[in-house]
């Protein structure tokens, strides 16, 4: 109090909100200063530590949410411009399909919690979303889509990749002493299950320990198995149908090869498993004839060396499965018959290839319903991650059903049964 005392009355009555020995000014008075101490220096708005870094000519940092979305933009981008076009891009078309939509919502719903460039990154995740959900796999019309019930006359398809004929899953090539009698029942009763007019059957083959393909000669026991139907093979595709063959024949890709490729491996004694991978026939269905056409499409990934890298991701592969798709492609536009296209085509929905597909046949997938459709690898217990498996039909072919089916670890890849009829 003695110290108070001291202080003039003008000075210690004077209503001050600032801190004690501080004016609003910020200037302390001699006595105060004496009672208080020095007076601490406040730093502006300019020097606190979060302005500091945003002082000008300060480094910003690019958020990383920012970062991600913009990488995938441009993956996305170059996925689609090269996709099916060069074959060195066939490594990043492997990616599953559906990381073309996962990835960018996930990215959206990063860039939504983030704090900075928000605006920015929710823009370039839907920018990706928009470029590449097309390609994801995705079948929203399983939401919507209902097919006209079939009619009387509707006839039943199944097309399938056997996984090396009669072989189990695991096997290329039969023991010394022949398939097992339970393996080759086993896959003639899942045959006989599908109840089917027209089968479009994919992988009559064998392989050797050096890939070399081996013939397979069972079409005794499929006359025996399926009587009354006729039969068509061409290269590694079989083809049985209720109704009679009016016209038969192997589509050769030789004539819509590069000049340089070279399709038939030097030593083959086998040239035509090189040559076709798709069996045309014309079937007499009622008053009308309808071509089926049963392909395989050669893999991206070549048989002829171990692992996976560009040894096997080659020209030579994108070189024969354009060519062989462009030779399908061919005979589609020449042939006026309503037609049906399945198979095994060894490209899923992000591979650009499938742009080779004539224009003529439309894609069956809206008559699934599955949100996500695929079929490969059927072995897999969480499910199968890609679609290379396809149906297609003019526009005279109305489908009623269409569904994937089971392969009962036969094979890798599921079936595809379709309920079609024809307009009159």
């Amino acid at each position: 109090m003695a110290v108070l005392g001291q202080v003039p009355p003008a000075l210690r009555h004077r209503p001050d909100p600032a801190p004690p020995g501080r004016r609003r000014g910020g200037h302390v008075t001699a006595p105060l200063r004496a009672l208080f101490g020095p007076a601490r220096q406040e730093r502006g708005p300019a020097t606190r530590p979060r302005d500091l870094r945003r002082a000008p000519g300060a480094r910003r940092r690019v958020p990383l949410v920012l970062c991600a979305a913009s990488a995938w933009l441009v993956f996305v981008a170059a996925h689609h411009a090269l996709s099916g076009r060069v074959w060195w891009w066939q490594l990043p078309e492997l990616v599953p399909p559906l990381a073309l939509a996962a990835v960018p919502v996930a990215l959206l719903g990063a860039a939504l919690a983030a704090r900075r460039a928000r605006r920015a990154a929710v823009a370039v995740a839907l920018a990706a979303l928009t470029l590449g959900g097309g390609a994801s796999g995705l079948n929203p019309a399983a939401l919507w889509h209902r097919a006209d019930p079939a009619p009387a006359d509707a006839i039943k398809v199944f097309s399938w990749n056997t996984w090396y004929w009669d072989q189990p899953v695991g096997r290329q090539l039969p023991p010394p002493t022949g398939t097992p009698p339970r393996d080759v029942a086993a896959f003639y009763r899942y045959l006989r299950a599908q109840d089917a007019d027209v089968l479009l059957l994919q992988e009559y083959v064998y392989f050797g320990a050096d890939s070399r393909p081996i013939r397979v000669n069972d079409l005794d026991r499929l006359r025996g198995e399926f009587p009354g139907f006729h039969i068509a093979a061409a290269s590694e595709l079989v083809t049985l149908s209720r109704f009679p063959i009016v016209l038969e024949r192997g589509l050769d890709l030789r004539p819509h090869a590069p000049e340089h490729a070279a399709p038939v491996p030097p030593g083959s004694d086998w040239p035509g498993f090189h040559t076709v991978k798709t069996l045309r026939t014309d079937l007499r269905v009622g008053s009308r004839t309808v071509s089926f056409y049963n392909s395989h499409i050669n893999s991206p990934v070549g048989g002829s060396a171990g692992g996976l890298g560009l040894s096997r991701l080659n020209r030579a592969q994108h070189e024969a499965r354009a060519a062989n798709l462009r030779a399908l492609a061919a005979d589609i536009q020449a042939n006026p018959l309503p037609a049906v296209l399945a198979g095994d085509f060894n490209a899923s929905p992000a591979m650009g290839i499938l742009r080779l597909v004539p224009e003529r046949m439309a894609d069956a997938t809206p008559a699934l319903r599955s949100l996500y459709p695929a079929t490969w690898n059927d072995r897999w217990t969480l499910g199968a991650l890609w679609r290379i498996d396809w149906a297609y039909t003019t526009q005279e072919v109305a489908v009623h059903e269409y569904r994937l089916v089971r392969s009962d670890g036969l094979s890798d890849h599921s079936g595809q049964r379709l309920v079609i009829s024809f307009s009159r």
